[in-house]
């Protein structure tokens, strides 16, 4: 593999979490409910996929889309793994979209999340905050070694 595949490879990857993570967001901007955990795929053979996880509470419907990664079909080359949440930053707690995307190539994944409100601060519609954070560059669920 040459350093221009590794550098197309990166350039997908980030594609498809920045996709991922516009799409868990507008998935909850009306302010009518909660962001339901998913999967974004991409493979060779059916392009991308998306697979929505619920079950009895978040934690579990955030394990099932964690256990779903961690047996992906061979055919995903890439995912990204969304879900609804909170994160600290300069001491403040806010919501925030997350994923995490990985594939089966590159020698770690990124996790993002975006920062988001309450356009009134009482609920409703919701606004986005800042620009999208890399929070981590975990393995990637999918790495072959």
């Amino acid at each position: 593999m040459t350093t221009s595949d590794l550098q197309q490879d990166a350039h997908d990857l980030a594609g498809l979490a920045i996709f991922a993570l516009n799409l868990a967001f507008r998935s909850i901007e009306d302010g009518e409910g909660m962001l339901a955990p998913f999967v974004m795929t991409d493979t060779e053979d059916e392009g991308r996929g998306l697979h929505r996880f619920v079950a009895d509470s978040m934690e579990q419907s955030r394990q099932r889309a964690r256990d779903w990664v961690g047996e992906a079909d061979p055919s995903v080359s890439r995912y990204a793994f969304a879900w609804d949440g909170y994160v600290k930053v300069d001491d403040i707690k806010w919501d925030a979209v997350f994923v995490e995307a990985g594939d089966r190539v590159l020698p770690h994944g990124m996790l993002l999340c975006q920062r988001y409100r309450a356009q009134n601060g009482n609920g409703g519609p919701r606004k986005i905050v800042g620009e999208p954070m890399l929070i981590d560059k975990p393995e990637s669920r999918l790495r072959e070694d």
